[in-house]
């Protein structure tokens, strides 16, 4: 029977039962009284048998809710709710199908916009952490970003301009706001209005502030996409300060060198121009060719200096850096100077620290750098005089003296003495050299081995030339104890 049939069946009874009721009543075989007794017990068991069944189908329809195995299509067969049931499960399936496909959606959507925030964030701090100044506009030329090194090209909130009356600067936002400084802001200017003729512009520019002072080359390039629709421009902000001061350090050097070359070589033509004439005499010729010789002489140390300079500072000499005991640095330099001391009756004293010095240094390179200060304090020393080599540990450095009391340099003179081919005037006479010694020490020093270097000096009294090594050997397994401190 289906879930509708006994309802049915139900209503036929009753129906059944109220014409039975009229046919006892008409013919007489029974009382109405007895008649309205059947009918309505008829229909009070119907009633209750409806009640009963419409109860027995809510229970089955609860179960199938709590137990989703149950056969659905009995129910649909059967209960007076199956159909509404069996429709009502399908909407829900096809929710519950259309709610996991949408939530598979905004999973993969928001892993996606967590993957493009990381992407975003790394990139911002890529930008952030770049030398070079990135500013972006849109394609209404309005700033859309500016990374941290482009902060000193920007004008404060405080200080900008934001009257935008003036329809001749309705070109862009940032000219017109004052976002960007004039130099930045005339570059953009006039990369949007010749885009047509090149997508990119540049631009160099001096910037004083209250705590720098340099030059900076500005690249401006518009962005296109697919379609050639303009996308915005990015301006790209490069200091070229140390660039140009290498420009200028490097055309003071050529002329240096082109000077130093020509004072001996402008000697040795003269000289060579007097001994072709033949109107010298044996002696004077002898002399010539003396002078010529000093002459050559010079230009070979000269030449000398500037190749092992060049060489050193473009890295062509490897820098071999080993863990060592300086004063045994120290003794070796000592050993060379020490017949030249000796041949001009100069005292030479090696006070060195009895204590352990450990430190990582290009052994070579060092003590080169040694000798050329002990060689200047013997050069610059008179006969009689005193030059004193120190070393002794402070804090977490290795501090090494070279003391004499020669001629001494005069005070203006200390600013420039390592500068290149720099002589101190009034010493020029007292020996010969070529100006690129201490160069070459404070480049060892300083660049190759981390220290430092400084210099005091009192005109005939005597000079002073202290140099700091960072202590401390790379390989702690072989660093030796160090000794207990001792008085020197």
């Amino acid at each position: 029977m289906k879930s509708y049939g006994k309802y049915w069946f139900l209503v036929m009874l009753l129906l059944f039962m109220s014409c039975a009721d009229n046919l006892l009543v008409t013919s007489q075989i029974a009382s109405p009284m007895l008649a309205l007794a059947a009918s309505l017990t008829a229909s009070l068991v119907g009633w209750a048998w409806l009640v009963k069944s419409i109860q027995k189908d809510r229970n089955q329809i609860s179960a199938c809710l709590r137990n989703p195995e149950l056969l659905r299509t009995e129910l649909k067969r059967k209960n007076f709710f199956g159909n509404l049931l069996a429709e009502a499960i399908q909407k829900i399936e096809e929710s519950d199908t259309e709610l996991v496909s949408t939530t598979q959606v905004k999973t993969m959507l928001k892993a996606r916009l967590n993957s493009l925030a990381k992407k975003e964030t790394l990139m911002e701090s890529v930008l952030n952490h770049l030398p070079t100044g990135v500013l972006v506009f849109d394609a209404q030329h309005a700033l859309e970003y500016s990374n941290q090194a482009a902060t000193p090209f920007l004008i404060p909130e405080a200080d900008r301009n934001l009257d935008t009356s003036d329809s001749s600067l309705a070109l862009s936002k940032a000219l017109r706001n004052e976002v960007v400084i004039p130099e930045i802001a005339g570059l953009l200017k006039k990369t949007i209005e010749r885009k047509d003729a090149t997508s990119s512009r540049r631009c160099e520019f001096a910037l004083t502030g209250l705590d720098f002072d340099s030059h900076f080359r500005a690249i401006a390039t518009n962005l296109f996409d697919e379609n050639q629709a303009l996308l915005g421009t990015v301006i790209v902000v490069e200091n070229i300060g140390e660039e140009n001061n290498e420009k200028e350090r490097h055309a003071e050097f050529v002329s240096s060198v082109a000077h130093e070359l020509k004072t001996p070589m402008a000697g040795i033509k003269a000289y060579v121009e007097m001994l072709l004439d033949g109107d010298c005499e044996p002696d004077e010729a002898e002399e010539l060719y003396g002078f010529i010789n000093e002459q050559i002489d010079r230009l070979t140390r000269l030449v000398n200096s500037m190749l092992n300079l060049a060489r050193i500072e473009s890295g062509v000499v490897e820098i071999k850096r080993h863990d060592c005991e300086l004063n045994d640095i120290l003794k070796s330099a000592s050993d060379v100077i020490s017949p030249n001391a000796t041949e001009k009756d100069i005292t030479f004293t090696a006070e060195l620290s009895e204590l352990y010095l450990p430190v990582y240094v290009d052994k070579d390179m060092l003590g080169q750098a040694i000798i050329n200060l002990l060689s200047n304090a013997v050069k610059y020393t008179p006969h009689g005089h005193e030059v004193r080599l120190r070393s002794r540990m402070e804090d977490n450095t290795a501090v090494i003296e070279v003391r004499d009391t020669g001629m001494g340099i005069p005070e203006n003179s200390l600013p420039h003495i390592f500068d290149r081919f720099y002589r101190v005037p009034e010493n020029n006479r007292s020996a010969a050299g070529t100006g690129l010694g201490l160069a070459l020490v404070h480049f060892i020093v300083t660049n190759v081995h981390n220290g430092s270097i400084s210099v005091q000096s009192v005109v005939n009294e005597g000079t002073c030339f202290t140099v700091t090594i960072p202590l401390g050997h790379k390989d702690h397994k072989k660093k030796k104890a160090l000794a207990s401190p001792v008085t020197v």
